[in-house]
């Protein structure tokens, strides 16, 4: 008895596996029915799922809304939902979409508390008012063995200054390269 219960058909796998792949889906379609509207601008989702998950929380009616909620799963079966979490996730945490930006500033803040005020004069967003206190703060927080506080707040600072230049940047890069060009 056993050893019918271990083996599947591949038929029974198939399904099994079509009907996690169907949960999955529904599970996802059910966050992001739930997120607030600020989380949802900051998806890095394409236009075509953008608008499905728009038409999907247009609906009021709870009836209506589950079904919809039903629908936008059906939708989120071509997309990469590992991508698609992983994104919701960074979002929601801190506001960010990329992973890149975050492994950035991590590595500005560590900087920043190893080698002090040195380092604020390489930083991309300069060495800005509130960055040397705040370095200076995640310092002495460090050395006392105090919690994360400054550390966290030298965080927000970094990924601040760091979304702001390479919104200059995407923004400003075309105007640079006719200049360049001009010369």
């Amino acid at each position: 008895m056993s050893d019918s219960d271990d083996h599947e058909s591949r038929r029974q796998i198939a399904r099994r596996e079509r009907r996690d792949a169907g949960d999955r889906s529904a599970r996802v379609a059910h966050r992001l029915m739930k997120l607030p509207e600020s989380v949802l601008g900051k998806l890095d989702v394409e236009e075509e799922l953008r608008g499905a998950i728009g038409r999907a929380r247009a609906v009021i009616s709870p009836i209506a809304r589950r079904r919809a909620e039903r629908t936008l799963a059906g939708d989120l079966r071509g997309v990469d939902l590992d991508a698609l979490e992983t994104c919701i996730a960074n979002v929601q945490a801190t506001g960010a979409t990329e992973p890149r930006l975050l492994h950035l500033a991590e590595q500005w803040r560590a900087r920043f508390i190893e080698e002090g005020s040195a380092a604020a004069a390489e930083f991309p967003g300069g060495a800005a008012d509130p960055l040397p206190a705040l370095i200076q703060q995640a310092r002495r927080e460090r050395d006392t063995g105090k919690p994360p506080g400054a550390a966290r707040a030298l965080f927000r600072h970094v990924i601040a200054a760091l979304k702001a230049q390479s919104t200059e940047t995407s923004t400003a890069a075309p105007a640079d390269d006719r200049d360049t060009d001009d010369d």
